[in-house]
Protein backbone atom coordinates (compact mmCIF):
# COMPACT_ATOMS: atom_id res chain seq x y z
CA UNK A 1 0.00 0.00 0.00
CA UNK A 2 2.81 2.53 0.65
CA UNK A 3 4.73 1.99 -2.95
CA UNK A 4 1.37 2.60 -3.94
CA UNK A 5 0.55 5.86 -2.71
CA UNK A 6 3.64 7.15 -3.20
CA UNK A 7 3.75 6.09 -6.98
CA UNK A 8 0.21 7.74 -7.53
CA UNK A 9 1.68 11.00 -5.42
CA UNK A 10 4.64 10.72 -8.17
CA UNK A 11 2.53 10.87 -10.76
CA UNK A 12 0.22 13.06 -9.76
CA UNK A 13 3.02 15.20 -9.16
CA UNK A 14 4.56 14.81 -12.38
CA UNK A 15 1.35 15.63 -13.94
CA UNK A 16 1.01 18.58 -11.89
CA UNK A 17 4.27 19.38 -13.00
CA UNK A 18 3.46 18.55 -17.06
CA UNK A 19 0.85 21.10 -16.77
CA UNK A 20 2.94 23.69 -15.37
CA UNK A 21 5.58 23.63 -17.85
CA UNK A 22 2.66 23.94 -20.36
CA UNK A 23 1.24 27.76 -18.52
CA UNK A 24 4.71 29.03 -18.92
CA UNK A 25 4.29 28.79 -22.40
CA UNK A 26 1.47 30.64 -22.94
CA UNK A 27 1.38 34.78 -22.81
CA UNK A 28 -0.70 35.52 -19.35
CA UNK A 29 -2.60 38.25 -20.78
CA UNK A 30 -3.39 36.12 -24.38
CA UNK A 31 -6.79 35.84 -23.46
CA UNK A 32 -10.18 36.32 -25.37
CA UNK A 33 -12.20 38.93 -24.14
CA UNK A 34 -15.55 40.62 -24.60
CA UNK A 35 -15.48 43.94 -26.91
CA UNK A 36 -18.01 45.31 -24.61
CA UNK A 37 -15.79 45.52 -21.60
CA UNK A 38 -12.84 47.42 -23.66
CA UNK A 39 -14.13 51.07 -22.15
CA UNK A 40 -12.77 53.77 -20.26
CA UNK A 41 -13.41 54.02 -16.46
CA UNK A 42 -15.53 56.57 -15.17
CA UNK A 43 -14.42 59.58 -13.82
CA UNK A 44 -14.62 59.00 -10.09
CA UNK A 45 -15.47 60.99 -7.00
CA UNK A 46 -17.30 64.03 -9.05
CA UNK A 47 -18.06 67.11 -6.69
CA UNK A 48 -19.80 70.82 -6.63
CA UNK A 49 -18.40 72.08 -3.84
CA UNK A 50 -18.36 76.11 -2.84
CA UNK A 51 -22.09 76.29 -4.99
CA UNK A 52 -23.55 80.31 -4.39
CA UNK A 53 -26.03 82.05 -6.48
CA UNK A 54 -24.50 81.84 -9.94
CA UNK A 55 -21.29 79.06 -9.97
CA UNK A 56 -20.38 75.99 -8.91
CA UNK A 57 -16.64 74.54 -8.24
CA UNK A 58 -16.58 70.74 -9.69
CA UNK A 59 -13.59 68.46 -9.85
CA UNK A 60 -12.96 64.69 -10.29
CA UNK A 61 -10.48 62.13 -10.48
CA UNK A 62 -8.50 62.36 -13.35
CA UNK A 63 -9.07 59.07 -15.86
CA UNK A 64 -5.73 57.71 -17.67
CA UNK A 65 -5.58 57.44 -21.30
CA UNK A 66 -8.54 59.78 -21.24
CA UNK A 67 -8.96 62.50 -24.39
CA UNK A 68 -11.75 64.45 -22.94
CA UNK A 69 -14.55 64.88 -20.55
CA UNK A 70 -17.81 65.07 -21.95
CA UNK A 71 -20.82 66.76 -19.57
CA UNK A 72 -24.24 66.82 -19.13
CA UNK A 73 -25.81 69.54 -17.39
CA UNK A 74 -29.67 69.29 -16.94
CA UNK A 75 -32.18 71.26 -14.97
CA UNK A 76 -33.61 68.56 -12.54
CA UNK A 77 -33.12 66.03 -9.95
CA UNK A 78 -30.67 63.54 -11.45
CA UNK A 79 -33.96 63.28 -13.72
CA UNK A 80 -31.72 64.42 -17.01
CA UNK A 81 -34.95 65.08 -18.92
CA UNK A 82 -33.91 69.15 -19.03
CA UNK A 83 -30.80 68.94 -20.43
CA UNK A 84 -29.42 72.81 -21.12
CA UNK A 85 -25.75 72.59 -21.68
CA UNK A 86 -23.70 69.77 -23.35
CA UNK A 87 -19.82 70.60 -23.30
CA UNK A 88 -16.53 68.71 -23.28
CA UNK A 89 -13.35 69.85 -21.33
CA UNK A 90 -9.69 67.98 -20.89
CA UNK A 91 -9.63 69.69 -17.25
CA UNK A 92 -10.53 67.52 -14.06
CA UNK A 93 -11.33 70.82 -12.05
CA UNK A 94 -13.07 73.82 -13.38
CA UNK A 95 -15.90 76.33 -12.07
CA UNK A 96 -19.16 76.24 -14.01
CA UNK A 97 -20.29 80.02 -14.31
CA UNK A 98 -24.12 81.67 -15.05
CA UNK A 99 -26.50 79.26 -13.30
CA UNK A 100 -29.72 80.67 -11.92
CA UNK A 101 -30.05 81.15 -8.77
CA UNK A 102 -32.40 78.72 -6.21
CA UNK A 103 -32.34 75.95 -8.97
CA UNK A 104 -31.54 72.09 -8.70
CA UNK A 105 -29.03 71.15 -11.12
CA UNK A 106 -27.54 67.66 -12.37
CA UNK A 107 -24.50 67.17 -13.64
CA UNK A 108 -23.04 64.07 -15.21
CA UNK A 109 -19.48 63.01 -16.96
CA UNK A 110 -18.02 60.06 -18.79
CA UNK A 111 -14.77 60.33 -20.40
CA UNK A 112 -13.91 59.35 -23.76
CA UNK A 113 -10.78 57.54 -25.01
CA UNK A 114 -7.78 58.64 -26.87
CA UNK A 115 -7.18 55.28 -28.21
CA UNK A 116 -9.02 54.59 -31.20
CA UNK A 117 -11.56 51.96 -30.99
CA UNK A 118 -11.68 52.19 -26.94
CA UNK A 119 -15.15 52.65 -25.66
CA UNK A 120 -16.12 55.81 -23.90
CA UNK A 121 -17.00 55.19 -20.49
CA UNK A 122 -20.46 55.31 -18.59
CA UNK A 123 -22.12 58.55 -16.76
CA UNK A 124 -20.93 59.43 -13.08
CA UNK A 125 -23.91 61.97 -11.59
CA UNK A 126 -24.04 64.32 -8.81
CA UNK A 127 -27.15 66.56 -8.06
CA UNK A 128 -26.60 70.33 -6.42
CA UNK A 129 -28.84 73.27 -5.62
CA UNK A 130 -27.72 76.80 -6.10
CA UNK A 131 -28.04 79.48 -3.35
CA UNK A 132 -31.10 81.91 -3.61
CA UNK A 133 -29.88 85.24 -5.14
CA UNK A 134 -30.37 88.47 -2.69
CA UNK A 135 -30.52 91.32 -3.93
CA UNK A 136 -33.15 92.93 -1.94
CA UNK A 137 -32.65 95.12 0.95
CA UNK A 138 -33.07 94.29 4.46
CA UNK A 139 -36.33 96.23 5.54
CA UNK A 140 -35.48 99.01 8.19
CA UNK A 141 -37.93 99.93 11.04
CA UNK A 142 -38.29 103.18 9.06
CA UNK A 143 -40.11 101.67 6.32
CA UNK A 144 -42.58 99.41 7.95
CA UNK A 145 -46.18 101.24 9.38
CA UNK A 146 -49.20 99.20 10.45
CA UNK A 147 -50.52 98.90 6.88
CA UNK A 148 -47.85 99.49 4.76
CA UNK A 149 -43.91 98.79 4.05
CA UNK A 150 -41.87 99.84 1.45
CA UNK A 151 -38.90 97.37 -0.02
CA UNK A 152 -36.01 98.11 -1.78
CA UNK A 153 -33.89 96.05 -4.14
CA UNK A 154 -30.84 96.90 -6.54
CA UNK A 155 -31.98 99.45 -8.73
CA UNK A 156 -32.47 98.19 -12.59
CA UNK A 157 -31.73 95.09 -11.61
CA UNK A 158 -34.11 92.60 -13.93
CA UNK A 159 -36.93 91.82 -12.38
CA UNK A 160 -40.83 91.50 -13.02
CA UNK A 161 -42.78 91.06 -10.05
CA UNK A 162 -42.86 91.04 -5.69
CA UNK A 163 -45.08 88.22 -4.22
CA UNK A 164 -46.29 88.24 -0.26
CA UNK A 165 -46.25 85.68 1.22
CA UNK A 166 -47.50 85.41 4.68
CA UNK A 167 -45.99 83.93 7.85
CA UNK A 168 -47.29 80.29 6.75
CA UNK A 169 -45.91 80.90 3.20
CA UNK A 170 -49.24 81.21 1.81
CA UNK A 171 -49.14 83.47 -1.54
CA UNK A 172 -51.18 86.89 -0.47
CA UNK A 173 -50.49 88.60 -3.41
CA UNK A 174 -48.74 88.85 -6.61
CA UNK A 175 -47.53 92.62 -7.59
CA UNK A 176 -46.72 93.59 -10.99
CA UNK A 177 -42.84 96.20 -10.61
CA UNK A 178 -43.45 99.21 -12.80
CA UNK A 179 -41.12 100.50 -14.90
CA UNK A 180 -40.71 103.74 -12.74
CA UNK A 181 -40.47 101.52 -9.83
CA UNK A 182 -37.82 99.12 -11.93
CA UNK A 183 -35.59 101.78 -12.37
CA UNK A 184 -35.92 103.29 -8.74
CA UNK A 185 -35.56 100.26 -6.92
CA UNK A 186 -38.23 100.13 -4.60
CA UNK A 187 -42.03 99.85 -4.29
CA UNK A 188 -44.90 100.46 -1.48
CA UNK A 189 -47.08 97.49 -0.35
CA UNK A 190 -49.80 98.72 0.83
CA UNK A 191 -53.07 96.70 2.35
CA UNK A 192 -51.35 95.05 5.32
CA UNK A 193 -52.64 94.04 8.01
CA UNK A 194 -51.20 95.51 11.70
CA UNK A 195 -48.97 93.65 13.78
CA UNK A 196 -48.57 90.90 11.29
CA UNK A 197 -45.63 89.15 9.96
CA UNK A 198 -44.93 89.02 6.16
CA UNK A 199 -42.30 87.73 3.69
CA UNK A 200 -41.55 89.49 0.08
CA UNK A 201 -40.28 87.46 -2.46
CA UNK A 202 -38.76 89.72 -5.64
CA UNK A 203 -39.63 87.49 -8.90
CA UNK A 204 -37.94 87.57 -11.97
CA UNK A 205 -40.65 85.20 -14.21
CA UNK A 206 -40.36 82.19 -11.98
CA UNK A 207 -37.19 82.69 -10.19
CA UNK A 208 -36.42 84.34 -7.55
CA UNK A 209 -33.92 87.04 -6.72
CA UNK A 210 -34.34 87.98 -3.39
CA UNK A 211 -36.37 88.05 -0.07
CA UNK A 212 -37.48 89.99 2.39
CA UNK A 213 -39.21 89.17 6.12
CA UNK A 214 -40.97 92.28 8.03
CA UNK A 215 -43.83 92.70 10.82
CA UNK A 216 -45.58 95.51 10.37
CA UNK A 217 -46.20 97.66 13.48
CA UNK A 218 -49.10 98.43 15.39
CA UNK A 219 -52.04 100.32 14.74
CA UNK A 220 -50.20 104.03 14.87
CA UNK A 221 -53.22 105.40 17.54
CA UNK A 222 -55.49 107.64 15.48
CA UNK A 223 -55.34 111.46 15.86
CA UNK A 224 -55.96 115.04 13.72
CA UNK A 225 -52.51 115.59 13.87
CA UNK A 226 -49.29 113.18 13.53
CA UNK A 227 -45.54 114.69 14.50
CA UNK A 228 -43.13 111.67 13.15
CA UNK A 229 -39.80 112.19 14.65
CA UNK A 230 -36.57 111.24 13.95
CA UNK A 231 -33.07 110.12 15.73
CA UNK A 232 -31.95 113.57 17.12
CA UNK A 233 -34.80 115.63 16.60
CA UNK A 234 -35.84 117.61 19.70
CA UNK A 235 -39.71 117.50 21.57
CA UNK A 236 -41.41 120.91 20.64
CA UNK A 237 -44.74 121.90 19.62
CA UNK A 238 -43.98 125.30 17.55
CA UNK A 239 -45.44 123.05 14.52
CA UNK A 240 -48.72 123.49 16.41
CA UNK A 241 -48.71 127.04 17.18
CA UNK A 242 -52.35 128.48 15.16
CA UNK A 243 -53.68 125.00 14.70
CA UNK A 244 -57.05 123.89 15.16
CA UNK A 245 -56.55 120.32 16.74
CA UNK A 246 -57.73 118.79 19.32
CA UNK A 247 -55.45 115.57 19.62
CA UNK A 248 -51.95 114.51 17.90
CA UNK A 249 -50.23 111.73 17.92
CA UNK A 250 -46.42 111.83 18.14
CA UNK A 251 -44.14 108.56 16.88
CA UNK A 252 -40.62 107.76 17.65
CA UNK A 253 -38.28 105.45 15.82
CA UNK A 254 -37.20 102.73 17.50
CA UNK A 255 -33.78 102.98 18.98
CA UNK A 256 -33.57 106.91 18.57
CA UNK A 257 -32.73 109.07 21.21
CA UNK A 258 -35.36 112.56 21.36
CA UNK A 259 -34.17 114.78 23.42
CA UNK A 260 -34.73 118.08 24.52
CA UNK A 261 -32.53 120.64 26.99
CA UNK A 262 -35.68 122.98 28.10
CA UNK A 263 -39.22 121.77 29.79
CA UNK A 264 -41.26 120.53 27.67
CA UNK A 265 -44.79 122.17 28.24
CA UNK A 266 -47.89 120.59 26.83
CA UNK A 267 -50.03 122.93 24.43
CA UNK A 268 -53.40 123.26 26.95
CA UNK A 269 -56.70 121.29 25.25
CA UNK A 270 -54.72 118.91 23.00
CA UNK A 271 -54.92 115.27 24.01
CA UNK A 272 -51.29 113.38 23.20
CA UNK A 273 -50.35 109.93 22.14
CA UNK A 274 -46.43 109.59 22.53
CA UNK A 275 -46.07 106.73 20.52
CA UNK A 276 -42.91 104.25 19.84
CA UNK A 277 -43.20 102.89 16.85
CA UNK A 278 -41.95 99.04 17.34
CA UNK A 279 -38.23 97.38 16.82
CA UNK A 280 -35.09 95.93 18.47
CA UNK A 281 -35.16 98.66 20.94
CA UNK A 282 -37.48 101.32 22.40
CA UNK A 283 -36.89 104.93 21.85
CA UNK A 284 -35.47 107.04 23.98
CA UNK A 285 -37.37 109.80 25.54
CA UNK A 286 -34.99 112.06 27.84
CA UNK A 287 -36.42 116.04 28.61
CA UNK A 288 -35.37 117.96 32.00
CA UNK A 289 -39.14 117.68 32.80
CA UNK A 290 -42.58 118.10 30.88
CA UNK A 291 -45.64 120.13 32.26
CA UNK A 292 -49.50 119.08 31.24
CA UNK A 293 -51.39 121.69 29.90
CA UNK A 294 -54.55 123.10 31.66
CA UNK A 295 -57.02 120.54 29.48
CA UNK A 296 -56.57 117.61 28.38
CA UNK A 297 -58.88 114.44 27.22
CA UNK A 298 -55.26 112.43 27.40
CA UNK A 299 -51.72 112.36 27.44
CA UNK A 300 -50.41 108.63 26.65
CA UNK A 301 -46.99 107.26 26.72
CA UNK A 302 -46.90 103.78 25.28
CA UNK A 303 -43.56 101.69 24.04
CA UNK A 304 -40.56 104.09 25.01
CA UNK A 305 -37.74 104.49 27.20
CA UNK A 306 -38.15 107.32 29.56
CA UNK A 307 -34.95 107.91 30.65
CA UNK A 308 -33.93 110.32 33.53
CA UNK A 309 -30.39 110.30 32.62
CA UNK A 310 -28.68 113.17 31.50
CA UNK A 311 -26.92 112.27 27.75
CA UNK A 312 -24.24 113.77 26.54
CA UNK A 313 -24.13 114.52 22.57
CA UNK A 314 -22.17 111.29 21.57
CA UNK A 315 -24.51 109.35 23.63
CA UNK A 316 -23.04 108.55 26.39
CA UNK A 317 -24.10 109.03 29.82
CA UNK A 318 -22.18 110.00 33.14
CA UNK A 319 -24.50 108.85 35.96
CA UNK A 320 -26.15 112.50 36.11
CA UNK A 321 -30.08 112.54 36.17
CA UNK A 322 -33.10 114.81 35.68
CA UNK A 323 -34.72 115.41 38.91
CA UNK A 324 -38.54 114.83 37.20
CA UNK A 325 -40.38 113.80 34.25
CA UNK A 326 -43.58 115.52 35.35
CA UNK A 327 -43.50 118.28 37.82
CA UNK A 328 -46.33 119.48 37.73
CA UNK A 329 -46.77 122.95 39.20
CA UNK A 330 -49.88 125.00 37.09
CA UNK A 331 -53.43 123.81 37.09
CA UNK A 332 -53.98 121.05 35.18
CA UNK A 333 -57.53 118.98 34.69
CA UNK A 334 -56.44 115.73 32.74
CA UNK A 335 -58.75 112.70 32.62
CA UNK A 336 -56.19 110.17 31.57
CA UNK A 337 -52.46 109.95 32.02
CA UNK A 338 -50.90 106.22 31.17
CA UNK A 339 -47.52 104.80 30.66
CA UNK A 340 -47.85 101.59 28.48
CA UNK A 341 -45.31 99.36 27.69
CA UNK A 342 -42.82 101.81 28.76
CA UNK A 343 -39.20 101.79 30.60
CA UNK A 344 -39.21 103.97 33.45
CA UNK A 345 -36.28 104.82 35.47
CA UNK A 346 -33.17 107.13 36.70
CA UNK A 347 -34.92 110.00 38.25
CA UNK A 348 -33.21 112.13 40.92
CA UNK A 349 -36.27 112.60 42.35
CA UNK A 350 -39.45 111.17 41.12
CA UNK A 351 -41.52 110.36 37.66
CA UNK A 352 -44.38 112.42 38.74
CA UNK A 353 -45.24 115.26 41.52
CA UNK A 354 -47.97 118.00 41.75
CA UNK A 355 -46.69 120.95 43.80
CA UNK A 356 -47.84 124.20 44.23
CA UNK A 357 -50.99 125.96 45.35
CA UNK A 358 -52.56 125.65 41.67
CA UNK A 359 -55.53 123.11 41.88
CA UNK A 360 -54.52 119.97 40.15
CA UNK A 361 -56.75 116.66 39.04
CA UNK A 362 -56.12 113.92 37.49
CA UNK A 363 -59.34 111.44 36.68
CA UNK A 364 -57.38 107.93 35.99
CA UNK A 365 -53.37 107.44 36.21
CA UNK A 366 -52.69 104.37 34.38
CA UNK A 367 -49.03 102.28 34.63
CA UNK A 368 -49.19 98.64 32.42
CA UNK A 369 -47.14 96.78 31.93
CA UNK A 370 -43.98 98.58 32.67
CA UNK A 371 -40.50 98.28 34.06
CA UNK A 372 -39.79 101.07 36.85
CA UNK A 373 -36.09 101.17 38.13
CA UNK A 374 -33.41 103.43 39.90
CA UNK A 375 -34.86 106.02 41.69
CA UNK A 376 -33.33 107.20 44.91
CA UNK A 377 -35.35 108.00 48.52
CA UNK A 378 -36.43 111.31 47.65
CA UNK A 379 -39.76 111.99 46.62
CA UNK A 380 -42.13 109.31 46.38
CA UNK A 381 -42.46 107.27 42.63
CA UNK A 382 -46.25 109.02 42.57
CA UNK A 383 -45.69 111.98 44.86
CA UNK A 384 -49.10 113.91 45.89
CA UNK A 385 -49.40 115.91 49.11
CA UNK A 386 -52.00 118.73 49.11
CA UNK A 387 -55.36 118.95 49.98
CA UNK A 388 -56.42 120.38 45.91
CA UNK A 389 -54.25 117.55 44.04
CA UNK A 390 -56.15 114.61 43.23
CA UNK A 391 -55.70 111.18 41.20
CA UNK A 392 -59.00 110.04 41.37
CA UNK A 393 -58.18 106.33 40.03
CA UNK A 394 -54.35 104.60 40.13
CA UNK A 395 -54.17 101.42 38.51
CA UNK A 396 -50.78 100.03 38.19
CA UNK A 397 -51.02 96.74 36.41
CA UNK A 398 -48.51 94.03 35.18
CA UNK A 399 -45.21 95.82 35.84
CA UNK A 400 -42.35 95.36 37.85
CA UNK A 401 -40.86 98.29 40.10
CA UNK A 402 -37.33 97.92 41.96
CA UNK A 403 -34.25 99.98 43.02
CA UNK A 404 -37.28 102.59 44.27
CA UNK A 405 -36.67 104.41 48.04
CA UNK A 406 -40.35 105.57 48.10
CA UNK A 407 -43.68 104.05 45.94
CA UNK A 408 -47.05 105.78 46.59
CA UNK A 409 -47.84 109.01 48.51
CA UNK A 410 -51.74 110.77 48.17
CA UNK A 411 -51.70 112.11 51.88
CA UNK A 412 -53.69 114.89 51.74
CA UNK A 413 -57.24 113.76 49.76
CA UNK A 414 -59.22 110.61 49.09
CA UNK A 415 -59.81 109.43 46.04
CA UNK A 416 -62.11 107.18 44.25
CA UNK A 417 -59.68 104.09 44.10
CA UNK A 418 -56.30 102.11 43.84
CA UNK A 419 -55.37 99.01 42.13
CA UNK A 420 -52.08 97.20 42.32
CA UNK A 421 -52.43 93.79 40.57
CA UNK A 422 -50.28 91.23 38.87
CA UNK A 423 -46.89 93.15 40.17
CA UNK A 424 -43.47 92.60 40.89
CA UNK A 425 -41.87 94.97 43.55
CA UNK A 426 -38.15 94.38 44.53
CA UNK A 427 -35.59 95.85 46.58
CA UNK A 428 -37.59 98.96 47.44
CA UNK A 429 -38.40 101.18 50.59
CA UNK A 430 -36.01 103.06 52.46
CA UNK A 431 -36.37 103.58 56.25
CA UNK A 432 -39.66 105.15 57.23
CA UNK A 433 -40.92 104.95 53.43
CA UNK A 434 -44.49 103.94 52.88
CA UNK A 435 -45.38 100.92 50.09
CA UNK A 436 -48.46 102.84 49.89
CA UNK A 437 -49.54 106.19 52.06
CA UNK A 438 -52.42 107.73 52.48
CA UNK A 439 -52.17 109.59 55.58
CA UNK A 440 -54.31 107.47 58.21
CA UNK A 441 -56.89 110.40 57.27
CA UNK A 442 -57.84 109.57 53.82
CA UNK A 443 -58.58 106.78 51.66
CA UNK A 444 -60.21 105.50 48.33
CA UNK A 445 -63.98 105.54 48.31
CA UNK A 446 -64.30 102.26 46.16
CA UNK A 447 -61.58 100.50 47.80
CA UNK A 448 -57.90 99.83 47.67
CA UNK A 449 -57.62 96.55 46.12
CA UNK A 450 -53.97 94.39 45.85
CA UNK A 451 -53.92 91.32 44.04
CA UNK A 452 -51.22 89.17 42.42
CA UNK A 453 -48.62 90.72 43.23
CA UNK A 454 -44.84 89.86 44.86
CA UNK A 455 -43.02 91.64 46.95
CA UNK A 456 -39.56 90.87 47.13
CA UNK A 457 -36.89 92.57 49.16
CA UNK A 458 -36.87 96.03 51.29
CA UNK A 459 -34.43 98.21 51.41
CA UNK A 460 -34.20 99.05 55.41
CA UNK A 461 -35.71 97.04 57.70
CA UNK A 462 -37.44 100.41 58.93
CA UNK A 463 -39.47 100.58 55.86
CA UNK A 464 -43.42 100.62 56.31
CA UNK A 465 -46.65 99.23 54.54
CA UNK A 466 -49.74 100.34 53.62
CA UNK A 467 -51.45 103.47 55.66
CA UNK A 468 -55.02 104.31 54.88
CA UNK A 469 -58.71 105.32 56.43
CA UNK A 470 -59.95 101.62 55.06
CA UNK A 471 -58.72 97.97 55.28
CA UNK A 472 -57.06 97.06 51.51
CA UNK A 473 -58.49 93.80 49.80
CA UNK A 474 -55.61 91.90 49.35
CA UNK A 475 -55.62 88.25 47.88
CA UNK A 476 -53.00 86.05 46.33
CA UNK A 477 -50.02 88.19 46.89
CA UNK A 478 -46.46 86.67 48.74
CA UNK A 479 -43.95 88.28 50.39
CA UNK A 480 -40.26 86.88 50.82
CA UNK A 481 -38.38 87.08 53.79
CA UNK A 482 -36.32 89.74 53.31
CA UNK A 483 -39.50 91.92 52.74
CA UNK A 484 -39.32 93.35 55.95
CA UNK A 485 -41.65 96.05 57.51
CA UNK A 486 -40.99 97.77 60.70
CA UNK A 487 -44.77 99.13 60.65
CA UNK A 488 -47.79 99.61 58.95
CA UNK A 489 -48.08 95.67 57.94
CA UNK A 490 -50.09 94.95 54.83
CA UNK A 491 -52.43 91.86 56.27
CA UNK A 492 -53.19 89.11 53.54
CA UNK A 493 -49.87 88.13 52.10
CA UNK A 494 -48.50 85.08 51.82
CA UNK A 495 -45.24 84.21 53.06
CA UNK A 496 -42.51 82.52 50.79
CA UNK A 497 -39.86 80.34 52.95
CA UNK A 498 -37.33 82.11 51.25
CA UNK A 499 -35.34 85.77 50.26
CA UNK A 500 -35.52 87.16 46.77
CA UNK A 501 -32.38 85.51 45.68
CA UNK A 502 -34.06 82.27 46.07
CA UNK A 503 -37.23 83.35 44.09
CA UNK A 504 -35.73 85.36 41.35
CA UNK A 505 -33.15 84.55 38.93
CA UNK A 506 -31.01 87.56 39.53
CA UNK A 507 -33.05 90.48 40.62
CA UNK A 508 -29.39 92.40 41.30
CA UNK A 509 -29.22 92.87 37.74
CA UNK A 510 -32.87 93.35 36.83
CA UNK A 511 -33.99 89.58 35.93
CA UNK A 512 -37.35 88.91 38.12
CA UNK A 513 -37.50 85.63 36.32
CA UNK A 514 -39.15 82.70 38.55
CA UNK A 515 -36.86 80.45 39.67
CA UNK A 516 -38.15 78.07 42.11
CA UNK A 517 -40.57 75.75 40.48
CA UNK A 518 -42.15 74.84 43.34
CA UNK A 519 -43.60 78.47 44.27
CA UNK A 520 -47.39 78.37 44.13
CA UNK A 521 -47.75 81.76 42.81
CA UNK A 522 -45.15 80.65 39.91
CA UNK A 523 -47.54 81.03 37.27
CA UNK A 524 -50.21 83.50 38.96
CA UNK A 525 -48.55 85.88 41.09
CA UNK A 526 -46.36 88.72 40.04
CA UNK A 527 -45.78 90.93 36.93
CA UNK A 528 -46.61 87.96 33.90
CA UNK A 529 -43.32 88.67 32.11
CA UNK A 530 -41.49 86.96 34.89
CA UNK A 531 -44.04 83.98 34.76
CA UNK A 532 -41.91 80.42 35.45
CA UNK A 533 -41.30 78.85 32.11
Amino acid sequence: MNINSKINLRILFAFVAGLLVLSACTDKNDWDTDSDYERMFRPAKLDATGVTVHTAEISFVAIPDAAYYQFELSQDSLLFENIISTFDTTAYKFTLEGLESNTKYSLRVKSVAAEAGKTESGWNAIYFKTRAEQIMEEVSSGDILSSSVTVRWEAGATVTNLLVNDADGVEIDNVTISAEQLEAGEMLLTGLSPETSYEVLLMNGEKQRGSASFTTFPETPEADYYIRLQAGDTLNFEVLDGLAVSSVTVTFPAGARVSNQETVQLPEGISFNFFGLPGDSKAILNVPQLNLGANHDYVKFTNLDISGLIYQPDGSTNGASNAYFINQASATNTTTLEFSNCLLHDFKNTLLRMKDSDDKYIENLNIDNCVAYNVPDSYYFINVSASNHVINNISLTNSTFYNIGRLFLHNKSNNNSVLIADCTFDYVLGSGRYFFDFSSSFGPADGFTMRNCILGSTQDEGAKGIRLNGTPTVTNCYATNDFVLGGASINGLNDYPGASTDLFADPTTGDFSIADESFDGKASAGDPRWYFQ
